[in-house]
């Protein structure tokens, strides 16, 4: 027993000696790199490294915009109340942004504003499911020692970082500021020309989406945390690409924004109309471009917009007493498509394979 014991001790050792510094310096997701950040063809678990930078730099800013990577395309510079950085990551998710505020407050970071966008991941992705992936796992910033330490050991797994090896052995660096913006402003590349492929026209979905009411919950619970710490909130819809778009109505995404106003007035730039049906506007079905983005900021913090795009809903201000108007107009556009509405064949109705 003892000699079996003694090998096991030093099986541990080998992987600690090699392993450990191999898996750390690796560190495909940089994670263990945060403030050093590799562009090596893995996407980062940006919610992790962009927590990171404000919690070692709770002066640096004063205002943050939230939302999933459809948020990532802002230039924050004009956003001109307050000093912002982008705090957009993979699939974020109410609840998550939710977690982060609290964490922030906690760890005494002084915020003025708040802007958040929502979509239909706010409404259809529980959070929960994103603990098992690596590049969006959250971290439990107010976890037990046992929590912190499961997190980063969840990075060192060995078939992850020989499957992450091939992956940056292909990866050619374009984007040599990748880092320094990731950290200075929290954006993507804004330089970034748009190239949508007509021949890939899926919906951006997955098979785990599903309508969840808690979404309106966490986003309540955000508007209850901002008024409570006398924090400035904006809420604004992302413009989903018209592809996506059609998918989301039929699984209820217009309920989802008729139920929204209810729990905070919000700016509206979902729907059908010339923005989201123009795929120059586009990379994929997925992001829109940073001139739609331009769009967003000059209607939410310079009050301008086009009065034709405001007949189709895009800028619109949506409150509890005009949002059958906003209703009114989207599910008319859904008829002028021949589109079903609210029939949930990919959720609720969805036939079993």
């Amino acid at each position: 027993m003892k000699r079996f014991l003694g090998k096991c001790l030093i099986f541990l050792l080998i992987l600690s000696v090699i392993f450990l510094p191999m898996g750390i310096g690796l560190d495909p997701y940089n994670i263990f790199h945060w403030n050093n950040i590799r562009n090596n063809g893995v996407e980062p678990n940006k919610g992790y490294v962009k927590m990171m930078n404000i919690l070692r730099n709770p002066d640096k800013y004063d205002s943050y915009l939230f939302g999933s990577s459809r948020a990532g395309f802002f230039d924050v510079s004009k956003m001109n109340d307050g000093h912002y950085y982008d705090m957009a990551y993979s699939e974020g998710t109410p609840g998550e942004h939710l977690q982060n505020l609290k964490d922030m407050l906690s760890r005494g970071v002084k915020i003025k504003n708040v802007t958040m966008g929502v979509d239909d991941i706010s409404y259809f992705v529980d959070p929960d499911f994103h603990k098992d992936q690596l590049y969006r796992k959250p971290f439990p910033w107010s976890g037990s020692l046992t929590d912190k330490a499961g997190f980063y050991l969840s990075y060192l797994d060995l078939i992850t970082l020989s499957q992450s090896v091939e992956v940056i052995m292909k990866h050619k660096n374009t984007d040599p500021f990748y880092g320094k913006r990731l950290l200075e402003t929290g954006t993507e590349n804004l330089s970034i020309k748009t190239d949508f492929h007509y021949e890939k026209t899926d919906a951006t979905w997955s098979d785990y989406y599903y309508p969840r009411e808690e979404g309106l919950d966490e986003i309540r619970e955000i508007v209850e945390l901002c008024r409570e710490n006398d924090i400035n909130l904006r809420v604004f819809t992302n413009p989903l690409n018209g592809y996506t778009y059609q998918k989301d109505i039929a699984n209820g995404y217009i309920i989802f924004l008729k139920k929204l106003a209810a729990v905070t007035p919000y700016w509206n730039f979902s729907g059908f109309n010339d923005v989201t049906l123009d795929m120059t506007n586009y990379y994929e079905t997925s992001h829109f471009s940073p001139a739609v983005a331009d769009s967003i900021i000059d209607r939410i913090y310079n009050d301008k917009v086009d009065k034709e795009l405001l007949k189709q809903g895009y800028g619109m201000y949506v409150t509890e007493e005009n949002v059958d108007e906003l209703t009114d107009i989207l599910y008319a556009q859904a008829v002028n498509f021949d589109l079903p509405v609210d029939t949930y064949p990919d959720t609720i109705n969805k036939p079993e394979e």
